[in-house]
């Protein structure tokens, strides 16, 4: 694969003409040319999935690794501290970062998580199992949300929602049932906070290539690494589940659906020693929060898939 083509596979993101993307895509050919040279990089593939920059399958030598750069959804930096500190327990392993080029070196995993395992509650579990270990990382290391609690920052996102007459008027009740949820978190913190991943999802949790047993059979890519309550990562496990949700609706009539969810927001809370209805009201909140972002990157019919779901629950 050849630099243009990164370049050109950049550029066709829905979110590409947007005035706030010239300066990153502006960017982002000295990037790709500056981590080439410092690590002699053969580029073999980009990954299909995200929203953001392109990831890379690239050769170092003979080691295969992955390319990241900061940018769309990404702190490169933080990330990096992250990994850092993480060591490969839990994570994907950082081979090494380049602050002043924003792009990172990663091991190169298997899978998905999504692609390897079809069951949705096994694939709950694993995600829990890689929950246990990830929050084991020391308190320092997670960054503060600005604003100083994550349900702010998400009501911001489900105002500008409301403010967005298009979206108003077709997602209203769900948009506004977003801000009570948001606002109602905000105002009852819970006191124990640790370094939650931040999207912890079946796309963000890869096979490691050496089928290691138990928790190190996957590890977690992409880690915001902020301080939060555990709540909030397992409502982010939670949150879509939108094919086996539509499959019991379809088969087993209205509400089938949210009554196995809520069978397995208790399951993860009794898992992970959480509060249930906090875990279900993070998992509506990025629900919605995640539709609305979509929507403003140009991700149209994500966008509408997300707060359909949302309107189910």
């Amino acid at each position: 694969m050849q630099p243009a083509q990164v370049i050109h596979l950049a550029r066709s993101r829905p979110w590409g003409r947007q005035a706030w993307a010239k300066d990153l895509l502006e960017r982002l050919p000295q990037q790709l040319a500056g981590a080439v040279q410092r690590w002699d990089l053969t580029i073999e593939d980009a990954y299909p999935d995200g929203a953001g920059l392109p990831v890379l399958a690239v050769r170092t030598g003979d080691i295969p690794a992955v390319l990241t750069f900061d940018g769309v959804g990404r702190d490169q930096a933080q990330q990096a501290r992250i990994l850092g500190v993480a060591d490969g327990h839990g994570f994907v392993r950082l081979l090494d970062h380049a602050p002043e080029l924003g792009a990172a070196l990663l091991e190169r995993l298997g899978a998905p998580l999504a692609h390897e395992v079809g069951d949705p509650v096994a694939q709950t579990d694993q995600l829990c199992t890689l929950l246990e270990q990830a929050w084991q990382l020391p308190l320092e290391v997670g960054v503060a949300t600005a604003p100083d609690h994550k349900a702010l920052g998400l009501l911001g996102i489900v105002e500008a929602g409301l403010a967005d007459p298009p979206t108003a008027d077709a997602h209203g009740a769900v948009l506004a049932r977003a801000a009570g949820i948001a606002q109602e978190l905000a105002l009852s913190p819970q006191a124990q906070q640790v370094v939650v991943h931040g999207d912890p999802h079946t796309l963000n949790a890869l096979r490691r290539p050496d089928g290691r047993a138990g928790s190190e059979q996957f590890a977690f890519i992409d880690p915001d690494g902020f301080r939060c309550e555990r709540e909030y990562d397992a409502g982010v496990v939670l949150r879509d589940l939108a094919g086996p949700l539509t499959h019991l609706e379809r088969t087993e009539g209205v509400g089938a659906g949210r009554r196995w969810h809520a069978e397995l927001v208790a399951r993860v809370a009794r898992r992970l020693d959480l509060d249930a209805d906090r875990v279900a009201a993070w998992a509506f909140l990025e629900r919605v929060t995640t539709g609305v972002h979509l929507g403003r990157l140009g991700y149209t019919e994500e966008s509408r898939s997300w707060l359909a779901l949302a309107h189910r629950m």
